[in-house]
């Protein structure tokens, strides 16, 4: 058991080692991936829409 205590300390030690972000970071962080997400989708949902449509006039 006293391995996981170890462990345990260890693991504690290396958490307060962490830069964490402020909110405001993590906030502005959030939104940017968020709204990166919903372009790349949009434009994977158009170029879809166009390859299928032009696959359906080949077919």
């Amino acid at each position: 058991m006293t391995w996981l205590r170890n462990y345990i300390q260890e693991v504690v030690a290396e958490m307060k080692k962490v830069s964490w972000p402020s909110r405001d970071e993590l906030i502005s962080s959030t939104l940017i991936t968020l709204l990166g997400t919903v372009l790349i989708s949009g434009f994977i949902f158009v170029a879809d829409q166009i390859v299928s449509t032009i696959m359906g006039f080949l077919y």
